[in-house]
C-alpha cells in the first residue's frame, strides 16, 4: 500500500477539492458573516453560519442578556451594544424574504380530502410546522389555501413539504406522489384520499 505522500506526488495539475455549490446555496445562507444579522420582521437571528431563533444563545454577549415580554418567548428586546465588538444588521431572513417575494420550495396539494377529516388533517399539517421551526427558523409553512375542494399548502423548504406529505399518507393512507424540478430545488407532492 502506497502512503499518502506518494499518492500525492502523484496527481498533478489543480483539483477542486470539493463539488461546486449550487447557486442557490450562496443566495440562501450567505458566505459565513462576521457581523451578527437579524431579521427585522421574525426577529430570527444569524450567527456562526447558520440561523437560529435567539439571540441570547450567541456565547460572546455580555453578562446583561436580551430580555423577552412576558409570554412572548420568541419577541427579544436587545440591546445591540451588548454584543461584544460585533455589529448588529437588520435584513430580511431567508425565509421571510422568500415570502415577501412570493416564492417557495414546497408545494403541497392536498386531493378528495374528506370533509370530516379535514379539521384533523389541517391540524396534522399545522403540527408538522410548528416542529419543524422549532428545529430551523427557515422552516415555515407559508400558507394554507382551500380551492375548488382540493388543499394548497405551500412551504419555504422542500424538505418540510416532503415530510408533511408522507406524514399525511402515513396516517390517512391515500395515494402520495413527489415530483421534483429540473430547474429549481422545488418540490411537488400530491396526495390524494382514497376510499378504502
Amino acid at each position: 500500500m502506497k502512503s499518502s505522500t506518494s499518492l500525492s506526488k502523484q496527481i498533478k495539475g489543480k483539483y477542486q477539492l470539493r463539488a461546486p455549490r449550487p447557486k442557490k446555496e450562496e443566495q440562501e445562507f450567505g458566505p459565513g458573516e462576521i457581523d451578527i444579522l437579524m431579521c427585522q420582521k421574525c426577529e430570527a437571528v444569524y450567527y456562526y453560519k447558520s440561523w437560529h431563533h435567539r439571540l441570547e444563545d450567541y456565547q460572546s454577549l455580555s453578562e446583561d442578556k436580551p430580555r423577552t415580554f412576558s409570554g412572548y418567548a420568541s419577541h427579544k428586546i436587545y440591546n445591540p451594544e451588548k454584543a461584544r465588538g460585533k455589529r448588529i444588521k437588520f435584513i430580511l431572513c431567508p425565509a421571510c424574504q422568500m415570502i415577501k417575494d412570493k416564492k417557495y420550495e414546497g408545494r403541497i396539494i392536498l386531493k378528495n380530502a374528506p370533509p370530516e377529516k379535514k379539521e384533523e388533517i389541517l391540524g396534522l399539517v399545522k403540527n408538522i410546522g410548528e416542529r419543524a421551526f422549532q428545529r430551523d427558523p427557515l422552516d415555515r409553512i407559508i400558507s394554507i389555501k382551500s380551492k375548488k375542494g382540493d388543499i394548497e399548502i405551500l412551504t419555504t423548504e422542500n424538505q418540510l413539504a416532503v415530510s408533511i406529505g408522507k406524514q399525511i399518507k402515513r396516517a390517512f393512507k391515500g395515494s402520495l406522489e413527489i415530483q421534483w424540478s429540473h430547474q429549481e430545488s422545488i418540490a411537488r407532492i400530491i396526495w390524494n384520499y382514497e376510499k378504502i
